[in-house]
């Protein structure tokens, strides 16, 4: 399924169009996903991040980080930056199942992982949605797997978020759910 998205412009447009040149298997998750399944940028949810979640094999992740570092942003994990990215360390990276954060000024950060919640990549990718922004393919987790992993989640940001935004949420998939058939 796919979407023509024409009413705002995604800052991470750039990357996303470098992740598809480059062949990188990606979905984008948490709350800046569901706002790809709103009608008008003011039904949208404020966040912090941008949560991408990656097929964790070396050479996706190598390529994830290569993309990410030439266009300027530095990646960290638990706060620590991180330098001489190479196969030993995103195998390290593999291997812990850590979070890698890239920054960059007066960008939003991006959290690159490795599992969305209690699903897999495997699990996101199936019923990825791809929505066309601009041209650019973006793939997006499945709206009601998104509400799912914020369920499942066991986190106090991630409860209130839902408790805010419950009747909101119920709309947009209904809506989406219309819109399937």
């Amino acid at each position: 399924m796919s979407g023509e998205i024409t009413m705002y412009q995604d800052s991470n447009l750039k990357i996303f169009k470098l992740f598809n040149q480059n062949k990188v298997k990606y979905v984008l998750i948490g709350v800046y996903a569901v706002d790809y399944y709103v009608k008008e940028p003011a039904q949208g949810f404020h966040t912090m991040d941008c949560d991408i979640l990656v097929e964790p094999t070396p050479k996706n992740l190598l390529a994830v980080f290569q993309t990410l570092e030439k266009m300027g942003y530095e990646l960290e994990v638990n706060k620590e930056p991180i330098v001489g990215i190479d196969l030993w360390l995103v195998n390290k990276i593999i291997e812990h199942q850590a979070v890698v954060t890239a920054r960059k000024i007066d960008e939003m950060p991006i959290d690159i992982v490795l599992r969305g919640g209690k699903f897999s990549f495997k699990e996101w990718d199936k019923d990825k949605r791809i929505f066309s922004v601009e041209g650019v393919k973006v793939p997006v987790g499945n709206l009601s797997r998104l509400i799912r992993a914020k369920e499942h989640s066991n986190r106090e940001k991630d409860r209130k978020f839902l408790e805010l935004y419950k009747i909101q949420l119920k709309e947009i998939l209904k809506a989406g759910k219309s819109n399937e058939k």
